[in-house]
Formats: structure tokens, C-alpha cells, sequence
């Protein structure tokens, strides 16, 4: 089933992991980690993809996402796009009040949704 998420903050990181590997150009992968809104569970995209975008690592930004073909070796993909450029810290706050809390979509699992309790993720 294709899921639609509109309007979620997250915050971009280098992937840190033993299995992460540059791309084609030499970029390695950044994860979107959540702050507010529904997101899915899946949110390492490439370091092309992330240049591409304008995206730089230990920024806030507020996105939107569209789930793609499922892909018969990689499984269930999805597509970002931001929709804000950069937010400040009063910012983060004003557009988390407005896309309501954290909520993280298990897209391996048709039916688990986790909502993650206030003061349990840190900015920083």
C-alpha cells in the first residue's frame, strides 16, 4: 500500500554504520531522523540524493515523502522532498506544534505504528 507522509520535521545526520558505503560519487548516506510529524521508518537516502537537495548534515528540515514501486531486492522505498530550507530552533518548535507529535511508521510492518513519547529525543 503507497503511503502519502505530509509535513514531518527531521533532522539530517550522517548515517553511521559499519554497512554504510559511499555512492556512485563518493557521498555517503545521510538518515532523516524524526522530530515531529509521521515519518517513515526508512529514512537513509544518498549522499547524491542529499547534495542534490541542498541538504547539510545537523540541520532541521521540514519534509514531505511519497512511498515508490516497492523494489523487488531493496523492498519498500520512499521519496523526500524538503519543504522548508533550514529552521531555526523556534522554528523546529512552531512547525512541531503544527505537524503534531512524532509518530514513526514500521514499513516493514502493515500494522505498527510507534509514537514516541515527548522529551525522549534531543536536537543536539
Amino acid at each position: 500500500m503507497k503511503k502519502h507522509f505530509t509535513g514531518f520535521l527531521a533532522k539530517v545526520e550522517m548515517l553511521r554504520s559499519e554497512k554504510a558505503t559511499s555512492d556512485k560519487n563518493g557521498l555517503m548516506p545521510v538518515i532523516l531522523v524524526g522530530i515531529a510529524g509521521e515519518i517513515p521508518s526508512r529514512t537513509v537516502i544518498s549522499g547524491t540524493y542529499a547534495s542534490n537537495m541542498n541538504l547539510e548534515a545537523g540541520s532541521v528540515y521540514l519534509f514531505q515523502g511519497e512511498e515508490l514501486e516497492e523494489d523487488p531486492m531493496f523492498g519498500r522505498q520512499f521519496s523526500f522532498r524538503t519543504i522548508s530550507k533550514e529552521l531555526s530552533a523556534i522554528e523546529t518548535l512552531q512547525a512541531s506544534s503544527y505537524v503534531g507529535k512524532l509518530r514513526i511508521i514500521d514499513v516493514d510492518s502493515s500494522d505498527f505504528t510507534a509514537e514516541i513519547p515527548e522529551g525522549h529525543l534531543q536536537l543536539g
